[in-house]
């Protein structure tokens, strides 16, 4: 967890400068330094370690007799303490300080401390509360000498992921991360004790492979030993004033000042026991944090209730959170990025509450009555949030469809159908359904029809994608939605556009309209329009607890942000969707599309913790599919073998009819190792679309693929900056490298240079994706090196004299040597095989025997 941030340390202290780490409680600082000081005794440092114990803070030179040393008898007083010390500095070798939980240490160990470093300028390392206003932090009197500041983040959805399968030894669902760093409020303290104690209880149950979370929740009594940790030291008012906002929720802090006191809140403030977010029209709104900790105390107010019943009422119905950016990438960008150096579990498990109230309020309408108009606004909350699946049957079985209007019966069908396809690939029962509804509802037809040819298209149960065509005067709204999806499916991003511009959407349907939007303006080159869309509406969907569009427009971003190589950020807003919870089953396909996404730099294949296991090789969206995953996964030992991985996945994807992934993995693959297979047919594709949106780019493959240095000049020099500038960056890169495993080093040295130059004119703003391949040759067998070395040299017949072996098996060891290496000519060949490295050539393949290595060092000096 804080490897890097050691290291971060270490390069201060070797800089002679102290360093103060600051971090909340329970974040890990004191492990952290328990690492440091063991790194720092590896490489010969004297380290004097102090720990800092709030049981001992009132102890006289309790600090300093932590230390270990031997003091004298006449070591009396804090001068006497000063002056050993100060000797024990005096010698030579490296020495540094360290202390740990500063605002613990007792006063005579803090004044010893002052003293020697007004004597003696040894690097001083302390670990201080993240709260400044804290009353009793030391930490401000140990700043007289530079420092600098090294900040211990709150755990995010990767990190918990990662710390589950270290604790537990198997990766988690999704939901289980989810619930671990959303209850601990990122606190790696309570997030470990989270996770130990839910094995102890039978909460969590390992279940192919990874832990799940059977129940609803993982809170235990095996916890309240660390939750009860946390409210030593209060007062009965501060007690009681947290009870009572446990009580009450998410509250206006106006409202809490007069309920609790402000006097109160700025004391659970300091301590961190309270946690603010922006509520409507920027108002701030308070809640017990972290979440375990509301739990806990919300179970045990159950009999106060009565007592405190007048002040549950003014509860606030969503927050707004900072707008989204609304002109350049890099404002974009800045802005995400500092979204992502805060904690934001205290909005998240603010998001889940209103979800479950705005369900739970809609559930209720739905039972007072059971027609379309109630059952509408209640399945528009489970196309996002997961639902209890007999409580989402319930209201198909028994709400009256005849009570509403057709778009209402449409959507309430159209839901139903969906749901039977992505929960139980109830294809047939689903056209089955919606064929049922439009000969009852004729009007209905034509979105039917629609909706059947999506459902076969998103599958390719037929293996093509069917664009219905509207008939005259039917509105717009779902036949418009629908139609504009299957346009996207076929790379039409205009058409798409057209679509849904052309229709007059119902409340519930316009998510599907920004989405679809957002995916087109991507499809079509407009990537900066279509990542700040998608950051303006899912900031919008956070005011407005709407799952769909914040996973939706999360994937979005996540597209956007990757087309530029901004990987850190893409996977923080994914991970960011990840932390509450996997979604309704309605949003399958993008929730493991994004789950695929953020796995791509893993280079495992593997995919995220909680990856579906079973996926479609390639899918209507990119991600949605494992094409992209095997891809970035695979290691090829040849250019050819990866243009032929590369242009098989398109190739299927083009079968099927999605058109939209067979583009976006063709420019992906190009980016790690360009092949002319792949660059055709992108050139097929978007020359039959008539998008040239891509021509810049694959003009430069052309020339970088045929070896045309002069040409690739040319276009490196006439570009326009494009969407394109980090794909061509990548191209060029992986045209170098497909050119060394070709055996040709002077080229790929041209292309390299051609890159490098390309990259300081232009600074694309991400970094380019770590793809490796096999070293050149590292497939080869023993005997086939052997005859490889000396190809270039020797006939045939010489080297079947030599080894031993017949002219027709080196004719053989020679093909295949030729074919795994993409080599032309025998020399070539040899030039290969004789320039791989040592290790390459012997270790990869297990080592010569002593009597194969003398032989083929006679056939070399032959």
């Amino acid at each position: 967890m804080h490897n890097h941030t050691i290291e971060r340390v270490l390069g201060y202290v070797a800089k002679g400068l102290g360093v103060r780490i600051v971090g909340a409680p329970g974040s890990g600082k004191s492990t952290l330094v328990r690492s440091l000081v063991a790194r720092l005794e590896e490489d010969g440092v004297e380290v004097f370690a102090m720990f800092g114990t709030p049981a001992l803070a009132a102890v006289p030179f309790a600090g300093v007799l932590s230390l270990g040393l031997d003091f004298n008898s006449r070591t009396i007083g804090i001068l006497g303490v000063s002056d050993y010390l100060s000797a024990q500095f005096a010698r030579t070798g490296a020495r540094v300080m360290v202390i740990d939980d500063v605002g613990n240490l007792d006063r005579e160990s803090l004044a010893v401390v002052n003293i020697l470093r007004s004597r003696a300028n040894v690097p001083l390392v302390i670990t201080v509360n993240d709260n400044p206003l804290h009353p009793t932090a030391p930490a401000g009197l140990l700043a007289c000498l530079p420092e600098a500041a090294v900040a211990l983040p709150a755990l995010g959805f990767g990190q918990i992921n990662k710390l589950i399968a270290k604790i537990l030894g198997a990766p988690a669902e999704v939901d289980v991360a989810a619930h671990v760093l959303t209850k601990s409020g990122g606190n790696l303290r309570l997030a470990v004790r989270l996770v130990e104690s839910s094995v102890l209880s039978g909460g969590l149950l390992l279940k192919n492979g990874r832990w799940s979370m059977p129940g609803a929740g993982l809170m235990n009594e095996h916890l309240y030993g660390a939750l009860e940790a946390l409210l030593q030291g209060l007062r009965t008012h501060q007690l009681r004033a947290l009870h009572k906002m446990s009580l009450l929720g998410p509250t206006p802090v106006s409202q809490l000042v007069a309920t609790v006191g402000e006097d109160a809140l700025d004391d659970l403030e300091v301590g961190g026991l309270i946690s603010v977010v922006s509520g409507p029209d920027g108002t701030p709104v308070a809640t017990v944090f972290p979440p375990l900790l509301d739990d806990y105390l919300a179970a045990r107010a159950v009999g106060s209730r009565r007592v405190l019943q007048s002040t549950l009422t003014g509860r606030v119905g969503s927050h707004a959170l900072a707008e989204a950016p609304t002109n350049r990438l890099p404002a974009a960008v800045a802005a995400i990025r500092a979204e992502m150096d805060g904690n934001h579990a205290a909005t998240n498990r603010y998001f889940q509450q209103r979800s479950e109230a705005m369900e739970r309020d809609h559930f209720s309408a739905w039972e007072h009555q059971r027609n379309l108009s109630n059952a509408v606004p209640l399945l528009a909350c489970y196309w996002g949030a997961r639902a209890d699946p007999e409580r989402i049957q319930e209201v198909f079985s028994r709400t009256d469809t005849e009570s509403g209007t057709a778009g209402e019966l449409f959507f309430f069908t159209m839901t139903q159908a969906w749901l039977m396809y992505t929960a139980r690939g109830d294809l047939k029962g689903g056209v089955a359904l919606l064929r049922t509804t439009a000969s009852r509802e004729p009007r209905l037809r034509p979105e039917a029809e629609a909706f059947i040819s999506f459902l076969e298209a998103s599958c390719a149960a037929d293996g093509k994608v069917t664009i219905p065509d509207p008939e005259p005067g039917l509105p717009g709204g779902a036949f418009a939605i629908i139609k504009g999806i299957l346009e996207l499916y076929s790379l039409k991003p205009e058409a798409a556009l057209t679509s849904i511009a052309a229709g007059d959407m119902p409340y519930e349907l316009q998510r599907f309209e920004t989405f679809i939007r957002g995916l087109a303006l991507f499809a079509s080159g407009r990537v900066e329009e279509s990542l700040i869309l998608a950051l303006a509406s899912r900031q919008k969907a956070m005011q407005e607890i709407d799952q769909f569009t914040l996973v939706s427009q999360s994937y979005l971003a996540a597209l956007s942000l990757q087309n530029y190589g901004l990987f850190d950020e893409a996977e923080y807003l994914m991970g960011r969707s990840f932390s509450f919870g996997t979604p309704s089953p309605l949003l399958n396909s993008l929730h493991g599309a994004m789950l695929r996404l953020s796995s791509l730099r893993a280079g495992d294949g593997g995919g995220t913790e909680g990856t579906p296991a079973k996926a479609p090789d390639v899918g209507p969206l990119p991600g949605v599919g494992t094409g992209l995953l095997d891809l970035a996964a695979s290691r090829p030992v040849s250019a050819k073998s990866f243009d032929q991985l590369a242009s098989r996945v398109v190739s299927k994807a083009l079968a099927r009819g999605f058109v939209f992934e067979a583009v976006h993995t063709g420019i992906f693959a190009l980016g790690l190792l360009a092949g002319p297979r792949v660059r055709d047919l992108l050139k097929g594709i978007l020359r039959e679309r008539g998008l040239a949106v891509h021509d810049q780019l694959l003009a430069a493959a052309d020339a970088a693929i045929e070896g045309e240095v002069a040409r690739l000049r040319h276009v490196l020099d006439t570009y326009v900056p494009d969407a394109d500038t980090y794909h061509i960056c990548m191209l060029l890169r992986g045209a170098s490298q497909r050119w060394q495993l070709s055996g040709e080093p002077d080229m790929a040295r041209e292309l390299a240079r051609a890159a490098k130059d390309f990259s300081a004119r232009f600074r694309p703003t991400g970094t380019l994706f770590d793809f490796s391949s096999e070293a050149p040759g590292s497939s080869l067998t023993v005997r086939e090196i052997e005859v490889a070395m000396v190809a270039g040299q020797q006939s045939n017949q010489d080297i079947a004299e030599h080894l031993g072996i017949s002219i027709r098996t080196v004719e053989s060891h020679i093909s295949n040597a030729l074919r795994k290496t993409d080599s032309t000519t025998r020399k070539q060949l040899a030039d290969l095989v004789q320039g791989m490295p040592e290790e390459s050539r012997v270790g990869a393949v297990g080592g010569f025997p002593d009597q194969e290595t003398n032989r083929l060092n006679a056939v070399l000096e032959g």
